[in-house]
């Protein structure tokens, strides 16, 4: 099996599908076409630059970071780090893995790697700041549509963040209570 998959992989193939696996038999299904050449290209590429081979594992590790996109368990996260095959943003619980930017500027396209990394916290902030000051004034809700990806509590973290920089305050009660730029 772990010949099979390597294989698939190696070739750029992606992954081998056992969905269909039950308690009597084995269902295995080789994808026979292509997926991303490209990316096998980039990992023989970091491979020869850095003069190191990539084991199975971590070929496998990478092949499904590339199907996700973003993962927060990278067992080898250390060594691809350094290698520049992946970054990581986020803190703490929050940490997050994807394939570096180096990878997406190979394949040609930045553009998924913005979208995927997503827009930083000064970034949200400042589109909090500007709908304040658009629409004179914003309730956590309508942040909670402005960013469906955080949580409510992420959102309330970013403006007390706000309020604690002196930028914006709290206008009403709990419930109906909405936030200004402070004078």
């Amino acid at each position: 099996m772990n010949q099979i998959f390597e294989t698939t992989i190696r070739e750029g193939k992606g992954l081998p599908d056992l969905s269909n696996t039950d308690s009597y038999q084995v269902s295995l299904k080789i994808p026979a076409r292509v997926k991303d050449k490209k990316f096998i290209l980039f990992l023989e590429k970091i491979s020869k630059e850095k003069q190191i081979t990539l084991s199975f594992s971590e070929i496998y590790e990478l092949e499904i970071l590339r199907s996700k996109k973003i993962d927060s368990n990278i067992k080898f996260k250390d060594k691809f780090i350094e290698l520049g095959i992946i970054e990581k943003f986020g803190k703490t619980k929050g940490t997050k893995y994807i394939l570096s930017h180096n990878y997406y500027k190979y394949e040609e396209i930045p553009g998924v790697y913005t979208r995927i990394r997503g827009i930083d916290r000064a970034k949200k902030k400042e589109l909090i700041l500007n709908h304040i000051i658009r629409e004179g004034s914003g309730r956590r809700e309508d942040f909670i549509d402005t960013f469906p990806e955080l949580k409510a509590n992420d959102i309330s973290n970013l403006l007390q963040e706000l309020k604690s920089e002196n930028k914006i305050e709290r206008k009403g009660n709990d419930r109906s209570g909405y936030w200004v730029i402070k004078n």
